[in-house]
């Protein structure tokens, strides 16, 4: 795209976290960059990582759009935690929740932006229903180019080698968010650690506490998941911190609204 063809996101702030645990996943950060660049004006991203050094190096793109935040953890990943930070520091009405290795069809990416912002029927829009997983040299083809050209032609037919299933749904990986009713609801739990459980969990207190949450359903809403560690969550599912992420977020279910209540204005409380 031209600059004067770029699309709007009319000051929104994306929360990006991070952390460069392989080269995988630093790549597919650079193709996600480059990619939003490419694509987008008017926006800012809150780059936050966390581990025990930088990976992420911002001279590399020297784009005043990103704020990179760094933070020293070495224990599990502490998404929850970095993104209400994300969240704290941001001041625009709507926020964007993005996952560093997804790529959202960039017109629904405008449309739920435009319909939180000038319509009222809604409070979070994920842009997408499924999400494809993009692997071998489609990926590489994708990253060093950031032109979601690329994927288009595949939004609406079958899928090609390289291409499968990741998730049917998922309640995180894009999502826009009115910022008031994020802090309303006290945000991501910080108690979930490592990967899974925390944007279920999210989505079920949010539900239960009168969230308008909602997502398109038009096959060409598609995300775009850059491969990294394996092509399946299966085995993720399987694993004992995974599972017990899982648990803590379908119980979110079960307990009384009162309950419910005190958990969201404790949670709460990091934002004041």
């Amino acid at each position: 795209m031209t600059e004067t063809s770029l699309i709007s996101l009319r000051g929104l702030e994306l929360i990006i976290t991070y952390r460069g645990a392989s080269q995988e996943r630093r790549d597919n950060l650079r193709g996600v960059l480059r990619h939003l660049n490419r694509t987008y004006s008017d926006y800012q991203i809150w780059l936050i990582e966390a581990d025990a050094a930088p990976t992420f190096s911002w001279s590399e793109f020297g784009d005043s759009k990103i704020k990179h935040v760094f933070m020293h953890d070495t224990g599990p990943f502490p998404k929850a935690r970095l993104v209400n930070l994300g969240a704290l520091m941001a001041k625009s009405e709507i926020i964007c929740l993005h996952d560093a290795d997804m790529i959202a069809n960039p017109y629904y990416m405008k449309g739920a932006l435009d319909a939180l912002m000038d319509q009222n029927s809604s409070d979070v829009l994920c842009p997408f229903t499924r999400v494809l997983n993009v692997s071998g040299n489609r990926r590489q083809s994708f990253i060093e180019s950031g032109n979601f050209d690329e994927f288009a032609p595949f939004l609406a037919s079958d899928l090609p080698d390289e291409m499968s299933l990741l998730y049917v749904s998922t309640p995180g990986a894009i999502n826009f968010f009115r910022r008031a009713e994020f802090i309303r609801v006290g945000g991501l739990n910080p108690g979930f650690i490592g990967w899974g459980g925390e944007d279920d969990e999210l989505f079920v207190r949010a539900a239960r506490l009168g969230v308008r949450w909602h997502s398109f359903s038009n096959l060409q809403a598609t995300l775009f998941h850059l491969n990294h560690d394996s092509a399946s969550r299966t085995q993720l599912f399987d694993e004992e911190l995974t599972a017990r992420n899982r648990q803590m977020a379908f119980h979110t279910d079960d307990i009384p609204m009162e309950e419910l209540e005190a958990r969201a204005a404790e949670l709460a409380k990091y934002f004041r």
